[in-house]
């Protein structure tokens, strides 16, 4: 019996025993993962979980979801609960909310803080109990990407009055489900950085690499287990998510992305960096194309012609995904394998763009002067007021805030001249606002928790591992996040600070010695 075993387990391969393993896990585990992975994929649309109502009907299915990673939990006798500081940082959020709403202003407002953040915690630990394995991670990144796509697709729907959101599209800037323009751009931009990822490690993978059933796997002609079409899936979602990000027309949410960015081509494996920056370029350069005409067409009534561009577009992409193939297969593979031949290559790729860029605003001087005009800047001006006000409520209040809602209720009477903001426009005021500097260093103890995560599943990653470029993606996008809630409120909208605290989550995991080994299994 014993050599039956071993000689099973030397039979079994990697992806048919990571079957097995997930087959055997009770529907305990399975009701937590994909209750979780509900929670992630709706909320964006429902007005981006920004109200009230919406907030408590996903904090009761996140209640429930918790309860049942407690059940299967208790099944395996595991009672862990809090085992790494990123875990006691995320916690000690709400409880600090909940001590602010003894001296609230507005114990209304109050417990719609609490609400939220106690949401948060419990999306943030069921992930972290539930993602095992670097499959499991990757699961729940593709819902908050299909998710990302959905929401996309929705704003150019509402835009040609296929279907009607209200507060979708105004002023010719896409603001889809989530009703707030910026707030998309932010979503978009952290769903764009996992679509690189899945686009540069998993786009050229074939149908049978993807398949874990080895019956399956016999059963299907070998013609189609040889295809690979995860690439032109990608491609397409990617232009999809780029062209709405555009059509917010965010400039915040646009100059911090490309600055991330930027940031992102170093942090990949060499072998990666070019593939990824032209892929980028193609599909980026298509998306702001298609998404200029688009938008025109649409502002003037012609949704044919808009759908005409987005279809065209959309060719395109896949057209050039097909050539990227073909190319990269016949000719690249051997030349992309030489680091110098790829360094030299991608600076020439950079400086080119760089030219592009400035022959493009010498040819348009108007741009610059509409860039520092008084009428451009005027949102950047009054922020800074906003900023000011806070501070001075602040520093009336310095220990635990105003309580939730405290900067709605109270900032009339601080206001340097008659504006009206129920929200600072940087997440990061807001906390100090309503919870004090005790909630401002909890929310620096989150980022820097995080962070120390991040650069540890980073480096205990292989260099041209899925793993460390999966890691990579999450840190980017939850930096583009973070940096753009510095000037706006975008995690005042839940269904985007569930799908950031996720991420925390998933990086948490891969960065924390007790995880390392299964995470790779």
């Amino acid at each position: 019996m014993a050599g039956k075993t071993a000689s099973i387990s030397r039979s079994t391969r990697p992806m048919e025993l990571n079957a097995a393993v997930a087959a055997a896990r009770p529907w305990t585990y399975q009701v937590a993962f994909w209750g979780l992975a509900a929670l992630l994929f709706f909320p964006p649309f429902f007005r981006g979980l920004f109200f009230p109502p919406e907030q408590e009907m996903a904090l009761m299915g996140a209640a429930v979801i918790f309860w049942f990673t407690w059940l299967w939990k208790h099944g395996r006798r595991d009672y862990s609960f809090l085992t790494h500081p990123l875990d006691y940082f995320t916690l000690a959020l709400p409880l600090v909310y909940v001590m602010a709403a003894f001296g609230a202003v507005n114990y209304g407002l109050a417990v719609d803080e609490i609400v939220k953040n106690i949401l948060y915690f419990l999306a943030y630990w069921v992930a972290v109990q539930v993602v095992q394995r670097e499959e499991d991670a990757r699961r729940l990144l593709q819902v908050i990407y299909l998710a990302a796509a959905g929401v996309a697709l929705a704003g150019l729907f509402t835009a040609t009055g296929l279907v009607y959101i209200k507060d979708g599209f105004l002023n010719g800037r896409i603001y889809s489900s989530f009703q707030y323009p910026n707030a998309l751009a932010s979503y978009l931009a952290l769903a764009g950085f996992l679509g690189l990822f899945f686009w540069a490690h998993h786009g050229f993978s074939t149908v049978g690499e993807s398949i874990t059933d080895r019956v399956l796997r016999q059963a299907l002609p070998r013609r189609l287990l040889e295809c690979r079409p995860f690439g032109y899936f990608y491609a397409a979602l990617n232009f999809i998510i780029l062209a709405v990000l555009f059509g917010t027309r965010s400039r915040g949410g646009l100059l911090i992305t490309g600055a991330v960015f930027l940031l992102y081509l170093i942090g990949l494996h060499w072998q990666k960096r070019l593939p990824v920056l032209l892929h980028a370029l193609y599909v980026g350069g298509l998306g702001y194309l298609v998404s200029h005409k688009f938008i025109a067409a649409a502002a003037a009534k012609q949704a044919g012609a808009a759908w005409l561009w987005f279809s065209g577009g959309l060719v395109l992409v896949l057209a050039g995904q097909w050539a990227w193939g073909l190319v990269e297969k016949r000719y690249l593979s051997p030349w992309l394998g030489d680091k110098r031949k790829v360094s030299l290559a991608l600076a020439s790729v950079i400086l080119a763009c760089l030219v592009a860029g400035a022959a493009v605003l010498a040819a348009h001087p108007g741009a610059m002067e509409k860039v520092t005009s008084f009428t451009y800047l005027r949102n950047a001006f009054e922020r800074a007021y906003f900023v000011k006000d806070a501070l001075a409520m602040i520093k009336d209040r310095p220990f635990l805030g105003w309580g939730g809602g405290g900067w709605e209720e109270a900032y009339r009477a601080y206001q340097g001249y008659l504006y009206n903001s129920n929200e600072v426009h940087s997440h990061y005021f807001q906390v100090a606002v309503e919870t004090g500097l005790v909630g401002l260093l909890v929310m620096l103890g989150i980022w820097a928790s995080f962070l120390l995560a991040a650069h540890r599943a980073y480096w205990g990653a292989p260099a041209e591992s899925a793993r460390r470029g999966m890691v990579w993606a999450m840190t980017a996008g939850a930096l583009a996040t973070g940096l753009h809630a510095a000037i706006d409120f975008d995690l005042s909208l839940s269904a985007l600070t569930l799908a950031l605290w996720t991420l925390f989550a998933c990086v948490r995991v891969f960065g924390h010695n007790r995880n390392r080994e299964i995470s790779g299994q």
